[in-house]
């Protein structure tokens, strides 16, 4: 079959990703799975009009069409709900009913989102199979995303289960010494953990809009299994990633009054940007929480360009997190000056920290911006081998 010029350009574009992974994600809209139309060739069209311009505010984004008419987009820094929303009115402008059928990664649905680092192959094989070449199946069960009917199980296992063999930790390294020191431990819940011990023929990550309903309960079961926990360790200080509302709750006051003495003023308040944008309202409340109880708040989750919309001068929060990206390093003057000016523009008192740092060249960026903090599985491995970091 003969390559179409949109093909060939989306064959390009998966080689230069290639290259370059990390912050990058891709879309496959399986529109020949959806039930035959006329106006096939339109509402193709239509769909890519809507995506671009949903996506317009990303510094990365491109649309490719296949001779089937899937839609494939490769984009970087829109966050999860946006391309959620996007996704299911692509799929809406295609399909009255859900789809019924397996899409080329043996799941349920008619959309596909991708992580460039981990699953840049599976997009690549479904593609090839679209040219006609033999398509790869991902080897393993099929897991069907999780449904409504699942959550009230979910909700009850979290609320009455001892989740502590669900827990793990990756540390926030201290980098401003020649000898770099762990400055605390981040702890959180891995949903595919739960996903295993509880729902083992079903995908959490199919469903995230369903699994954020399920927020405080996992807020909650982090705390009561945290609370048990953390008291075995002796590291200075421990993190935990909690809502704005968490914080404010019952449940969150017997966490802290439950705390050994000697760690009750050692907690750093991990907040989503997302929940942060959302939720502002309550962010007065719990600072004065936070000042009452001597704690310690964190603003995770931010992309390096945020810095261009959020200015967090005035929220006083003690550490903001930055997602390490390899684009850093090749990024134009004009463009890394809003890091360096958000940097500079934090609090006194409020520190950086680069996290995801997955790249051997993370860590002199790091000191080369003058940020003194560091997260991420190559930093793990620097740390436990003496490696200088």
């Amino acid at each position: 079959m003969r390559v179409t010029e949109s093909e060939r350009a989306f064959l390009h574009e998966l080689n230069a990703i290639k290259k370059s992974p990390l912050g990058k994600r891709l879309i496959h809209f399986c529109v020949s799975m959806a039930p035959p139309a006329r106006d096939v060739a339109r509402k193709v069209e239509s769909a890519k009009h809507f995506i671009k311009k949903s996506f317009a505010r990303s510094p990365y984004c491109e649309v490719f069409t296949a001779n089937n008419y899937d839609l494939f987009v490769a984009y970087s820094h829109i966050t999860v709900s946006e391309v959620l929303a996007v996704c299911n009115r692509v799929e809406k402008l295609f399909c009255d009913e859900p789809v019924t059928a397996r899409n080329p990664y043996n799941e349920y649905s008619f959309y596909k989102v991708a992580d460039a680092v981990k699953e840049l192959d599976l997009v690549f094989a479904a593609f090839k199979g679209i040219l006609g070449q033999k398509q790869e199946i991902p080897s393993g069960p099929v897991k069907r995303p999780m449904g409504p009917e699942h959550l009230s199980l979910l909700s009850e296992k979290l609320r009455t289960t001892d989740l502590r063999h669900c827990i793990f930790n990756q540390p926030v390294y201290f980098i401003g010494n020649k000898v770099p020191s762990i400055e605390f431990l981040e702890f959180y819940i891995a949903s595919k953990q739960i996903e295993s011990v509880f729902l083992p023929e079903v995908s959490l990550s199919g469903s995230p809009w369903l699994f954020h309903a399920l927020s405080e309960d996992y807020d909650r079961a982090t705390l009561r299994a945290l609370v048990k926990e953390i008291a075995e360790y002796r590291h200075k200080a421990f993190s935990v990633n909690v809502s704005l509302s968490t914080i404010l709750s019952k449940e969150f006051a017997d966490f802290y009054e439950r705390l050994p003495t000697k760690l009750a003023g050692k907690i750093v308040l991990e907040i989503h940007k997302t929940d942060l944008v959302q939720h502002f309202s309550l962010y007065r409340d719990v600072q004065g929480l936070v000042r009452e109880k001597g704690l310690r708040l964190c603003v995770d989750g931010l992309e390096w360009r945020d810095f261009s919309l959020l200015n967090f001068r005035h929220l006083n929060p003690d550490f903001i997190k930055v997602i390490w990206h390899n684009e850093l390093l090749s990024a134009p003057h004009e463009d890394l000056a809003v890091l360096v000016r958000g940097k500079s523009g934090l609090g006194e008192g409020c520190e950086l920290v680069l996290s995801r740092c997955d790249s051997p060249k993370a860590f002199p960026f790091a000191r080369t911006l003058g940020v003194k903090y560091v997260q991420g599985r190559l930093a793990d491995q620097y740390f436990k081998t003496g490696m200088e970091l």
